[in-house]
């Protein structure tokens, strides 16, 4: 894969490849770094890659300027995303488990949360709920959703202020009311 955008564009990274990574899209980064530049400034913001999965979307961030903190389940996965950060001689904030568990831990608050869960989970109202319950996104922060298009979603505590749609995949862009 390769980078889109910022100080590490161009880059090729190798990223983890397996039956249940679905690596987000060229196209689709740069939608979603395009459409968020037009609402938030990313020098020196967090950005949380809660379901992490290739480790593309937090390199993305991260070199397009945010603090990035990632959360991967699986332990192949995560080795993976340590080796891709390796090539660009980074150590990854990463944190191995549930990340809508381990997102509790984490003492402060995210400008942009990325969620992108397996497909077929019920993962997305979860990872919703937990940044609203603990308080996780900050004062006009963006959570941005990758979701199929006929998933549907349940959203309690969010507005909807934009969908975008790349192929069979939208990009849901919500604040918190």
């Amino acid at each position: 894969m390769q980078i889109t955008g910022g100080m590490y564009n161009s880059r090729k990274i190798e990223t983890a490849e397996y039956e249940n990574i679905k690596p987000t899209l060229s196209k689709t980064r740069q939608g979603i770094f395009n459409t968020l530049s037009s609402m938030i400034d990313f020098e020196g913001k967090i950005f949380f890659d809660m379901f992490s999965g290739s480790g593309i979307m937090g390199l993305e961030a991260l070199s397009r300027g945010f603090k990035v903190i990632s959360f991967e389940k699986d332990k192949k996965t995560a080795l993976a995303i340590k080796s891709a950060y390796k090539s660009l001689g980074l150590t990854p904030e990463l944190y191995f488990g549930d990340s809508v568990k381990n997102i509790k831990k984490i003492p402060f608050q995210a400008d942009v949360i990325f969620i992108d869960p397996p497909y077929e989970s019920d993962l997305y109202e979860k990872a919703l709920d937990v940044i609203k319950q603990e308080n996780k996104l900050a004062k006009n922060g963006i959570t941005v959703m990758e979701h199929p298009i006929q998933k549907e979603i349940k959203i309690k505590h969010f507005e909807l202020i934009k969908i975008k749609t790349y192929a069979d995949k939208q990009i849901s862009y919500l604040t918190m009311d």
